[in-house]
């Protein structure tokens, strides 16, 4: 009988784990050893994350997205002045996404009091569902 209690248990607090989590944390990894990524909390079928590099430069590959998302937040705290961001999708696609102060439909990059928020949703989020390499240049470092 305890045993079974335990297992119960054990059970609940692995489904509410797993019904706390919504959306999935690995679908974004870094490409490039000075890029560190950390999840952030975002609201459903939302992903956010936050990306740090010393070099200016972040190279990210995201897997193929769930169809239920709806948009994709990278917060670029230490970046000042974001040149270029580029998309190289898996299925071939190329596209500079956003490119000075232009960014393509469903694009937006938001200043912070710290650094930036690079927001993909709409008909950018669909390029970039297929999965692929997006990469984000900040002005050049010497």
């Amino acid at each position: 009988m305890c045993a079974l209690i335990r297992m119960v248990s054990w059970l609940l607090v692995i489904g509410l784990a797993g019904c706390a989590t919504g959306t999935p944390h690995n679908l974004l990894q870094s490409d490039r050893a000075d890029t560190h990524l950390g999840w952030k909390q975002a609201p459903e079928n939302q992903l956010a994350y936050s990306v740090a590099t010393t070099s200016g430069i972040a190279r990210l590959v995201l897997d193929k997205l769930p169809q239920n998302l709806n948009r994709v937040t990278l917060y670029l705290p230490a970046m000042q002045r974001v040149e270029g961001v580029q998309w190289l999708g898996d299925d071939g696609d190329k596209a500079m996404l956003y490119s000075g102060g232009v960014g393509e439909p469903g694009v937006t990059l938001e200043q912070r009091r710290r650094g930036f928020a690079l927001l993909i949703e709409g008909p950018a989020l669909e390029r970039v569902r297929v999965g692929g390499q997006l990469t984000v240049v900040d002005f050049y470092r010497s």
